[in-house]
């Protein structure tokens, strides 16, 4: 009996490994990303359909053939009076004459090869643009969900170091009120104080319980943003060995797949209106045409006429008048040209004050890490004395709490410290 119990154990715990999607690195979960995330595959989607869109528009170009076929019934045959002398009769009389017979079959095939369609060529021109500007749009979308990632990453990182040192605390407290319980036992106390020293393990304990739901939070963040569906995401890094490198400049925006974006917007806007502008021209196609052509009476001993025809010919499309359409189509596209080049320069202006802004970020982050971890060794240095005057009976409530205060104030800050740091260097640097 124990050993399929055994079994289902091992099972279970089996499952619920399964069930963990583990990253020990940024660039283990950028790439998992790429290649399971929604957003990613969605983004990659992007520049596949504008490729499918230019060769739609490119088979505008390539010669067109089309087979028909048609079956008419008529009821009334058409006629025509004609001169009775065309067919011997007497001048100056005229006869009806019946075209074709009641029943009419026909097929065949048509050719079509444009010669001269300069909307078309723009048309393709404009096209082609489109994909290489959906190219840059995938990028730019995906840096954008990289950023995401990485803030949501290194957020749930500074979490995990502030449930760390929360465990600390948990410890200090639990020392701290078992030393202020012995001296209340004694008399040796001050009743508040030692009300005061619970209080802060209860302190302790809810922030912990506010620090795991941050995490849960994170992490929830992290599970929506990858699509990951009943499994757990497991962080495995920590914020530790970062050499903190010095930035001179921040990285040139030009570089950035917006900057490309908006640069290939405005050359769109440009084949739009020039687009809009050959509509209204000439087009010339080469025409060509072989039909069958079958009629019958159906009637018993009826005779059935056959024959064939094919012509070959050139076709000329000058558009004369269409209402405002052409007139409207090319003022709407100037007004769209204009809107792109205003849109260039407000994602340029936005991508470069977003690298100096990065940039920025980073340099104080790097000027104040000297500063904190010099903070850090005091305020650790401090409690550490504290601890022992507060075993020895030689320091108040009042005092440590202060110290115990300023401890993991000055850990807290130095931790987001370092987070920022990591995350807005790889930013500064474009390394998303």
């Amino acid at each position: 009996m124990r050993l399929p119990y055994t079994l289902l154990i091992l099972f279970t715990f089996a499952i619920n490994a399964s069930a963990q999607v583990r990253f020990s690195s940024l660039d283990e979960l950028l790439r998992y990303a790429d290649k399971n995330a929604p957003a990613a595959k969605q983004a990659v989607l992007q520049p596949r359909i504008a490729k499918q869109d230019m060769n739609v528009q490119a088979s505008g170009l390539y010669p067109k053939v089309n087979a028909f076929a048609s079956g008419d019934y008529y009821p009334i045959i058409p006629t025509q009076v004609i001169p009775a002398e065309v067919l011997g009769g007497k001048p100056g009389t005229y006869l009806k004459a019946q075209f074709g017979l009641p029943y009419v079959f026909v097929a065949g095939a048509e050719l079509s090869i444009p010669v001269v369609n300069l909307e078309k060529w723009t048309q393709v021109a404009k096209a082609r643009t489109l994909y290489h500007q959906n190219e840059w749009t995938s990028k730019a979308t995906l840096e954008q969900f990289h950023q995401q990632l990485m803030q949501s990453y290194y957020q749930a990182l500074v979490t995990k170091e502030v449930l760390k040192l929360n465990d600390e605390n948990v410890g200090t407290s639990n020392e701290l009120l078992r030393i202020m319980d012995e001296r209340n036992k004694q008399g040796v106390v001050n009743p508040s104080d030692y009300n005061r020293s619970r209080n802060l393990q209860l302190d302790v304990q809810s922030s912990g319980i506010g620090y795991t739901r941050s995490l849960e939070q994170s992490i929830n963040n992290l599970n929506a943003l990858l699509a990951v569906d009943n499994d757990s995401i497991v962080l495995d890094e920590t914020l530790s060995g970062f050499d903190w490198p010095l930035l001179q400049t921040a990285a040139d925006a030009a570089n950035r797949a917006g900057w490309h974006e908006a640069d290939l917007k405005l050359h769109t806007a440009e084949l739009s209106l020039s687009e809009s502008r050959k509509s209204g021209l000439p087009r010339l196609a080469l025409n060509s045409r072989y039909t069958y052509n079958m009629q019958t009476k159906f009637e018993t001993g009826s005779n059935n006429v056959e024959f064939n025809s094919a012509n070959i010919g050139l076709r000329l499309d000058v558009p004369l008048f269409q209402g405002l359409y052409y007139r409207s189509l090319i003022n709407k596209n100037k007004l769209q040209l204009q809107s792109a080049k205003l849109e260039q320069q407000r994602t340029r202006a936005s991508l470069t004050q977003q690298q100096q802004d990065w940039f920025t970020q980073y340099t104080a982050a790097y000027s104040k890490q000297a500063v904190l971890e010099q903070k850090v060794k005091t305020a650790s240095d401090n409690l550490r004395i504290a601890k022992l005057n507060i075993q020895e009976g030689v320091m108040e409530f009042d005092e440590f709490n202060n110290i115990f205060i300023e401890y993991n104030k000055a850990r807290m800050e130095y931790l987001q410290n370092l987070a920022d740091g990591v995350l807005y260097y790889l930013l500064s640097t474009q390394k998303f």
